[in-house]
């Protein structure tokens, strides 16, 4: 369970990392980095929720 807890932190970081180097890239008008940060955004909250939906299926065994 502290593997899935750390994971979830990580995710966490990862997540607002990725919303600061999307309005980062906006702001400077680097929108190659913007779509690149949208992309790892999507991939990291995807990873969440799945991580989240198995969390929530061990607790109710």
């Amino acid at each position: 369970m502290l593997k899935k807890v750390l994971l979830n932190v990580f995710y966490n970081i990862a997540i607002f990392t990725m919303i600061m180097c999307l309005f980062w890239g906006i702001n400077k008008e680097r929108y190659s980095i913007a779509v690149v940060a949208v992309f790892a955004l999507a991939l990291f909250i995807f990873f969440k929720f799945r991580l989240i939906k198995e969390i929530r299926q061990k607790a109710k065994k």
